[in-house]
């Protein structure tokens, strides 16, 4: 499921840097089913909590507009697909990603150009993508 939402949240950002609340919904459902069934009635709260957790802890970077809401609500259905030592381990490879991605922009055109803004999904998939290897 989460390979779907992230697949879908790429495309859309790379489309109009937008990723749909619709998905995200869909990827909050899968992952409400997912606690429930794990850890029955209980698992509400452990939804909950992991559900939040990736908003409070980026909220900061959006402050400062290093990171997009579609991003930080993508980090949020992601923790609570697969928990959130996964998704800070993403988090932290796509961090990598982006900021090799800077610097070969930075070599090809001599220049930062601190208006460009980049795809930040598709770190976050290709980060999903090194972590799960």
């Amino acid at each position: 499921m989460i390979w779907s939402i992230l697949t879908a949240s790429t495309i859309f950002d790379a489309r109009g840097y937008r990723i749909p609340n619709q998905l995200i919904i869909l990827g909050y459902y899968a992952g409400l089913h997912l606690s429930i069934q794990n850890y029955g009635m209980i698992g509400i709260v452990y939804f909950l909590l992991k559900a939040i957790t990736p908003v409070l802890l980026l909220l900061l970077l959006y402050f400062f507009r290093g990171i997009g809401a579609g991003d930080i609500k993508l980090f949020s259905v992601m923790s609570t697909l697969v928990g959130i030592a996964v998704t800070v381990d993403v988090f932290v490879v796509s961090v990598m990603l982006a900021g090799v991605a800077v610097l070969l922009i930075l070599l090809y055109e001599g220049r930062i150009d601190f208006k460009r803004e980049l795809h930040y999904s598709f770190y976050i998939a290709a980060g999903f993508f090194i972590t799960a290897i």
